[in-house]
C-alpha cells in the first residue's frame, strides 16, 4: 500500500504566489484528478507530487515520510509530461527501455533479464508490440502518448503522475489513454493526472482536487467534491452536475 500525502504546499516565484496551502492525499489503487483554470498551478502541483519541485514551505511524503528520506524515490515516481518531442526521434523500444535506467547500478548500462521482462509487459500493456522497432515520431498522436505511457510503465514504480495526458488526441485515442490509466489505477497503482474535460474527470477518477488561483478550492472523494457548487467557485461558471447511468455528469 502506497500513499502520497501534500502537506500545505506553499510555491512562490519571485514574490508571486504560484500555490497555496495546497494539502491532499492519494493512496494505491486511487487515481486523483487535478482540475482548474489555466494558471490555476495545476502542473506545479503535479511537479511537487513528482518531486521535481521543492516547495517554498510544506512537504511531500510517501508512507509517512519526507521524499528527502524516501530511498531511491526516483525509482517510485515517474511523470509523464506535456512536452515530449526529445526523445521522439528513437524507437518504441529503446524508449520503453529508459524506464529501466533508474534501476540499473552506477557501474552498469545492459539491462538485466527483469529489466527487459518489464519492458515487454508494458509494451504488451499498451498494445506496442508490433510498433516497438517503429520511431516513436512515426507515430500517430494516441500511439506515441501510448509509447510514453509505456515508458513509465517499464520504470515500474508505485505512483505515476501525467500532465494532461489526452491533449491534442481524437476522442478514440482519449478513451485509449484514459481506460489504460484507469486499469493501472485498479491493479493498485497510484495515478494522479491534470485533465481539462470535466465528463473524463468523473467517469476515470476515484478522487478530484480543483484548483483557483493557486489554492485548494475542495479536494476528497469524486461524489464529495464533483458538485455544482464547487465547480462554479473553480471556473467561474454555471454548471449543473446530474446522476446519469450512475456517475456523475457535467451540463454547462
Amino acid at each position: 500500500m502506497t500513499q502520497l500525502v501534500a502537506s500545505n504546499l506553499n510555491v512562490s516565484v519571485e514574490g508571486s504566489s504560484i500555490l497555496e496551502d495546497v494539502s491532499l492525499s492519494v493512496s494505491s489503487g486511487e487515481w486523483l484528478g487535478i482540475a482548474g483554470l489555466n494558471g490555476s498551478g495545476k502542473s506545479t502541483l503535479l511537479k511537487c507530487m513528482a518531486g521535481l519541485l521543492t516547495p517554498s514551505s510544506g512537504y511531500m511524503s510517501m508512507d509517512g515520510q519526507p521524499y528527502s528520506q524516501v530511498d531511491y524515490i526516483h525509482r517510485k515516481l515517474s511523470i509523464m509530461s506535456q512536452r515530449t518531442d526529445v526523445l521522439s526521434a528513437m524507437s518504441v523500444l529503446d524508449l520503453v527501455r529508459l524506464g529501466r535506467y533508474p534501476h540499473l547500478p552506477a557501474w552498469s548500462f545492459s539491462l538485466s533479464s527483469i529489466d527487459h521482462e518489464c519492458v515487454e509487459y508494458a509494451l504488451d500493456f499498451t498494445g506496442l508490440n508490433n510498433f516497438r522497432n517503429r520511431q516513436v515520431n512515426t507515430l500517430s498522436g494516441g500511439e506515441r502518448q501510448r509509447a510514453f505511457l509505456a515508458l513509465s510503465l517499464a520504470q515500474d514504480g508505485a505512483v505515476l503522475l501525467f500532465d494532461e495526458p489526452t491533449n491534442h488526441l481524437d476522442l478514440v485515442a482519449q478513451i485509449q489513454i484514459l481506460s489504460l490509466l484507469r486499469r493501472l489505477a485498479d491493479q493498485g497503482k497510484v495515478v494522479v493526472s491534470v485533465l481539462h474535460d470535466l465528463n473524463q474527470l468523473s467517469k476515470y477518477c476515484s478522487r478530484l482536487a480543483l484548483l483557483r488561483d493557486g489554492a485548494l478550492v475542495s479536494e476528497g472523494l469524486m461524489d464529495h467534491v464533483f458538485t455544482s457548487p464547487n465547480l462554479k467557485l473553480t471556473f467561474g461558471l454555471d454548471i449543473d452536475v446530474v446522476r446519469s447511468h450512475d456517475r456523475l455528469c457535467a451540463i454547462i
